[in-house]
């Protein structure tokens, strides 16, 4: 036996792997990962869509030496298999390389470090001209050359990765200032959510960063909503997989009516709150993978409130099959069991603020207009019979009424529209919140009318009166009751 080393074509290998499915924003995100990698603290994303387009991603880092830039710039500079500092959000030392390029057709990066300013290029055409991989060297002053590079001169040590000749977009429309500035301000909100934790300085992460767009810095989008005192937060529980520890900490946000516009707009807007349940996989503090269950239940109306954060460290990347761009992974098997039991925990805490918001679900001696009725297994909608309101009817009425009365009851009951209400919840077309969510004049013009009525008939008002301290919807309105009580006190 001989041994043989076959290089691969470099036009034909670099020019294939910049299919390999980045997103212009996912892209961005894997350079930011470089930087904070790299301990920056202030991260500037500079761009022009104008004249000569660019795109520059710009830290305060540790920056490089010239050997250091050029293992960077190396294809496969870093091993899966290495073991990497417990904070390193990198994964197969391709993504600099890799995310660039397949935006772009010339990837450069600038660095400074004691002092000492390299550059190295990644041109596409110079590759195919040359049929090598050949890198492009630059000097400190045809470094300066590039775009802002200025930055480099305010700070002790840095890297500026720079995006030129985006043929890509080119191809793809007609208009191609509109489509680089529609790629820009959606990778803004993407990078605002992906380094929420990073941005917004939380406990556990070790460098809190400030980012900016064109010098208009970028604030964390939390999909917790955890400032919002409403949000209901779960227990955290560990999972121990070995050595590794992954931490797993359940969210139910508030209803819509206790959520703010700014809040509900930056989590895509009401339509995009059922779409963003389920987990939310953090490797490093950095998020990777959100609102899937990964198969474990179905998502619906009903939990779109529930959240999991899930914080795996980098040392579980292969039992999670993570990928080169850092955007998929898969549920690994010997977990399932124990996030099922969070999961249905927490969707069933989801599922309560629909079921019984507005009432205390643990007081037994509620009195709610429709009854929830399991049968074989199935759940079914039935009017509450014992209502005082029906009872107070029934009285004052003679046996052929009662059973008119009845009569019409069952009707409602069999005709209640079960398909049609499913379907306009799932497709967001029923406002719950407005639903559940009387004004106070009108319950309480609605409470008057029927002690009117009562009273018409000989009713026993004070017994109502009562009775609605735990009947819906006035048990909701402790100040209307006490305003009706005085009110017929005063008679």
């Amino acid at each position: 036996m001989k041994n043989k080393i076959v290089l691969p074509e470099a036009p034909i290998l670099v020019e294939s792997t910049r299919s390999i499915g980045y997103s212009f924003e996912a892209a961005v995100a894997d350079i930011i990962d470089n930087s904070i990698s790299a301990d920056a603290s202030e991260i500037h994303i500079d761009f022009s869509s104008a004249g000569n387009p660019y795109l520059c991603i710009i830290d305060n880092g540790t920056g490089m030496t010239l050997e250091e830039l050029e293992q960077a710039m190396r294809y496969g500079s870093k091993s899966s298999r290495e073991i990497r500092s417990k904070n390193d959000l990198g994964r197969f030392g391709l993504g600099m390389k890799m995310a660039s390029l397949s935006q772009c057709r010339k990837v450069t990066v600038v660095t400074k470090k004691n002092n000492q300013i390299y550059a190295a290029a990644w041109d596409l055409d110079h590759i195919i001209e040359t049929d090598d991989w050949t890198l492009k060297l630059f000097s400190e002053a045809e470094a300066r050359e590039f775009p802002c590079t200025q930055y480099l001169d305010k700070f002790k040590s840095g890297t500026v990765v720079i995006w030129q000749e985006f043929d890509r977009i080119k191809e793809e429309s007609a208009n191609f200032q509109k489509a680089f500035d529609d790629k820009v301000n959606l990778t803004k909100d993407h990078v605002a959510l992906v380094f929420h934790r990073f941005l917004n300085g939380d406990v556990g992460v070790q460098n809190h960063i400030k980012l900016y767009f064109n010098n208009d810095e970028i604030h964390g989008i939390d999909p917790f909503l955890t400032s919002n005192p409403a949000t209901q937060r779960l227990s955290e529980q560990d999972i121990l997989i070995g050595k590794d520890r992954i931490k797993v900490k359940p969210y139910v946000l508030p209803m819509m009516s206790k959520i703010s516009k700014k809040d509900i707009d930056l989590l895509g807007g009401r339509a995009e709150l059922r779409l963003k349940q389920g987990f939310y996989i953090y490797r490093n503090k950095r998020l990777i993978i959100w609102g899937t269950w990964f198969r474990l239940i179905k998502q619906n109306e009903l939990r779109k409130l529930a959240r999991v954060r899930v914080d795996i460290p980098n040392t579980l990347d292969s039992i999670w099959e993570i990928d080169i761009k850092k955007s998929k992974a898969s549920l690994p098997y010997m977990i399932k069991k124990n996030l099922t039991d969070i999961v249905i925990n927490t969707v069933g805490r989801s599922e309560k603020v629909y079921r019984y918001r507005g009432r205390n679900v643990n007081n037994d001696e509620f009195i709610h207009p429709w009854d929830v009725i399991k049968n074989r297994g199935k759940y079914e909608y039935k009017i509450n019979r014992d209502i005082p309101i029906l009872k107070n009817l029934e009285q004052h009425m003679n046996d052929a009424q009662v059973g008119l009365l009845e009569s019409y009851l069952n009707l409602i009951e069999e005709t209640f529209p079960y398909g049609d209400v499913y379907c306009r919840i799932s497709k967001n077309e029923m406002d719950l919140e407005k639903k559940d969510k009387i004004e106070k004049d009108e319950v309480y013009k609605q409470a008057l009318e029927l002690l009117h009525q009562l009273a018409q008939i000989g009713g026993d008002i004070d017994a109502f009166i009562t009775s609605m301290k735990t009947m819906e919807p006035f048990s909701k309105y402790p100040d209307i009751i006490h305003k009706i009580e005085e009110k017929y006190q005063n008679e």
